[in-house]
């Protein structure tokens, strides 16, 4: 680890304005650089001082700052004491600015860090406890609601066997998972069961044949406690991924809000159907399925995506199926995705509204773990200098 030539300052403050300096000047090790990023995402404070001094018209400004106060000797000092040999140049091409530069972000830098580390044991550990929780990631929530009309929250019903409605047997795993049994009974009337999931939510169901789903945020499923037609038959809003299980005798089909159909034997594939999105995407990735849209109908081939648009259907040959069902992995991949497209799964999955202050136009590319924090992942988005966010309690606002 590079020597720190700012011993005499606080220690744990010297120590992050020297890894901001570097950032600055391009000259970090991937371990500094990993330090530096800890620093940053531990608190909103730290992330907001560091898009400051990172700031080009902010070093600039401090620049100018320093001219009046007539520091010329101190900043000479302490260019004596660092080597710069910047790499890149987005800032300026001069190496006198980086040099500068980089020396003034030590010394305001240290002295906002001093500030901020010695301020945060003063604060109220309540409201700060409350703005840690306010844009928090999703995890494993829904409701069951039976066929009689009761309502179970999965979040405080008990794990182990939940009654069902008509000798229906339910059991919930503590992963986030229920599972049915079917009871095989084709002679009684078929009782249906809806999992809903809010923002901020998720749930897996292994249904009564076996199949299993997986539940984005926003979504609902709507299911039959057995399957005992000719077909098995459940209703999708929302987003789901479906592994579902062979039964040449049962063809498995999945409808739509706008009337659509999937159509399978068994295989596995992503439905993308929420109201707020462009089309709705249909992503096979093995076996095969058909997809029906009134007179229209695509057959899949895995790798392919079904998008209805309207009352058509365009088939999208190499899409990325990763991307496509990240989100059940438990990330979330980015390429090339407008960020309109990535702001409407944030919204979801972080429970937020979203407002736009710009007409941003680029294409964006990341990828984070849904457990992570949303400040994470736009900070993340900020780091390509095309994009900026503020927030405010529940809101998210899209700056240039």
């Amino acid at each position: 680890m590079k020597e720190n030539p700012y011993s005499d300052m606080d220690e744990k403050a010297s120590r992050v304005a020297y890894l901001i300096a570097g950032f600055i000047r391009h000259t970090l090790t991937e371990t500094e650089h990993d330090e530096l990023d800890a620093w940053v995402e531990s608190s909103d404070e730290n992330m907001l001082l560091f898009e400051e001094l990172t700031d080009e018209k902010n070093i600039e400004a401090n620049l100018e700052w320093m001219d009046k106060v007539n520091t010329e000797k101190s900043l000479k000092s302490i260019k004596k004491k660092i080597e710069f040999t910047p790499e890149h140049k987005n800032l300026k091409t001069n190496k006198w600015f980086y040099s500068v530069a980089a020396s003034v972000i030590l010394l305001i830098a240290a002295f906002g860090i001093y500030k901020i580390i010695n301020s945060k044991q003063s604060k109220d550990a309540s409201i700060a406890k409350i703005n840690q929780t306010e844009i928090q990631p999703g995890g494993n929530k829904a409701t069951l609601t039976l066929s009689n009309g009761s309502v179970i929250d999965l979040v405080s019903a008990p794990n182990g066997l939940i009654k069902g409605d008509n000798g229906t047997i339910i059991n919930k795993s503590k992963d986030g998972e229920i599972l049915y049994n079917d009871s095989g009974n084709s002679n009684s009337e078929a009782n249906y069961n809806t999992l809903t999931t809010p923002k901020g939510g998720q749930y897996k169901i292994q249904l009564p044949d076996g199949s299993l789903v997986w539940l984005n945020a926003a979504s609902s499923l709507k299911y039959p406690t057995s399957f005992a037609t000719f077909e098995r038959i459940v209703e999708l809003k929302g987003e789901g991924y479906f592994e579902i299980s062979k039964d040449k005798t049962k063809p498995f089909k999945v409808k739509l809000t706008d009337s659509s159909e999937v159509k399978v034997l068994g295989t596995h594939f992503n439905v993308m159907a929420y109201e707020n999105e462009k089309s709705k995407d249909v992503t096979l990735l093995e076996g095969s399925v058909q997809i029906t849209k009134g007179n229209n109908q695509q057959n899949l081939t895995p790798g392919q995506q079904g998008r209805i648009i309207s009352s058509k259907i365009v088939l999208v040959n190499s899409v990325d199926t990763d991307q496509v069902t990240g989100w059940k992995n438990g990330q979330f991949i980015f390429h090339d995705a407008e960020i309109q497209s990535i702001m409407r799964q944030v919204a979801r999955w972080y429970d937020v509204d979203v407002k736009y202050e710009t007409t941003n136009t680029q294409h964006f590319n990341a990828t984070i773990s849904r457990n992570d924090p949303v400040l994470r992942l736009l900070h993340i988005l900020e780091e390509t200098g095309q994009i900026h966010f503020k927030t405010e309690n529940k809101i998210i606002y899209v700056l240039p």
